[in-house]
């Protein structure tokens, strides 16, 4: 009895200590607690009519977001507006790499509650994710399926996932269990049933001014 006893006491300081730190979050909880801090990116030509549609996420508290580079790549100007009706525009892109398809911008906003971010280098397959984005315009869509692969193409990583996107998501964030960004969408193929593809988060530490 004494054994067992010390023993419930040892299991509960564990999970007083660490098993609280890793706790999962459902789909609800991730939508309703991050969502707020996803966008919609229109990118504008000369005349103020809209090229492209993207997704982007607030990575601080002073407005900067984080995107794909191919989503801003050809715009004149690019308004963003979030879940909840406020809009804003880009004024300058801080870091960008063409190769790796990512981008930071400061944008108009002033306080913004930012996505936590997670590490990507500890991503595993058959591990589930959730992708928020806007394709087609749909704001605040929500997407779910499991990273079904790591693919290395020499310098870089893809994350194969099987959570829907299509235009309008590229630049969205893509959460894991416990609400942190382990990648942003990027691609997907046309003749591939569930083949989409996110850029591993770790990347936005690497991108030059």
């Amino acid at each position: 009895m004494v054994f067992i006893r010390k023993l419930v006491l040892t299991i509960i300081s564990l999970l007083l200590f660490t098993g609280f730190t890793y706790a999962e979050f459902n789909v609800s909880q991730i939508v309703k607690e991050y969502s707020p801090s996803v966008v919609a990116i229109v990118v504008l030509d000369k005349n103020d009519q809209p090229l492209f549609l993207g997704s982007g996420f607030f990575i601080n508290t002073s407005g900067d977001i984080a995107t794909n580079h191919h989503v801003l790549e050809r715009s004149n100007k690019a308004i963003i507006k979030t879940v909840d009706g406020k809009k804003g525009e880009i004024l300058e892109i801080i870091n960008d790499d063409p190769e790796l398809d990512l981008l930071i911008a400061k944008t108009s906003f002033k306080s913004t509650t930012p996505v936590p971010l997670g590490n990507s280098d500890t991503i595993k397959v058959g591990e589930e994710i959730i992708a928020i984005g806007n394709p087609a315009g749909l704001e605040g869509t929500v997407s779910k399926g499991i990273v079904s692969g790591v693919r290395d193409r020499g310098d870089f990583k893809f994350i194969q996932i099987t959570a829907s996107i299509s235009p309008g998501s590229s630049g969205g964030p893509v959460f894991d269990s416990t609400g942190k960004v382990i990648g942003i969408t990027t691609a997907y193929l046309n003749f591939g049933q569930n083949l989409n593809f996110a850029m591993p988060v770790n990347y936005l530490q690497a991108l030059k001014p």
